[in-house]
């Protein structure tokens, strides 16, 4: 579940450090979430071009990502300790990847999972230089 979580968390912050090396806590709440729209974009940019979603597909997946989050605010806050936390958050993980498999299919959920860590790890070398 952490790496999730930090998965998550570090994909919105190597995103945003591609022009001048700004630091996320540094930006305007305007400048990140231009940051985060980018990223968004290009996602969806590559679930519609190259694995062929359709509209209705990509709501979807907004869909499930937006509730995720949600969910993982929720036990944030709620949650009484870290092992009761991990417990519901590997389960909201699971649930979401199962959802996105059925939307996406299995094959193109793993090629997009993909795209995503070596877009990352891109932004990351990137970030180091």
């Amino acid at each position: 579940m952490r790496k999730i979580v930090l998965f998550l968390f570090v994909s919105v912050i190597a995103f945003s450090s591609t022009q001048a090396q700004q630091k996320w806590s540094d930006m305007t709440a305007e400048q990140a979430m231009a940051k985060v729209q980018g990223f968004r974009e290009d996602n969806q940019k590559y679930l519609k071009e190259t694995l062929g979603m359709s509209e209705d597909q990509l709501i979807d997946i907004d869909n499930v990502n937006v509730c995720y989050l949600a969910a993982l605010e929720r036990i944030s806050a709620y949650g009484k300790d870290n092992a009761t936390k991990e417990k519901w958050a590997k389960t909201a993980t699971q649930a979401r990847k199962a959802q996105l498999d059925m939307i996406m299919g299995a094959d193109k959920s793993k090629q997009f999972q993909d795209y995503v860590i070596a877009k990352l790890k891109k932004a990351k070398e990137a970030a180091g230089k």
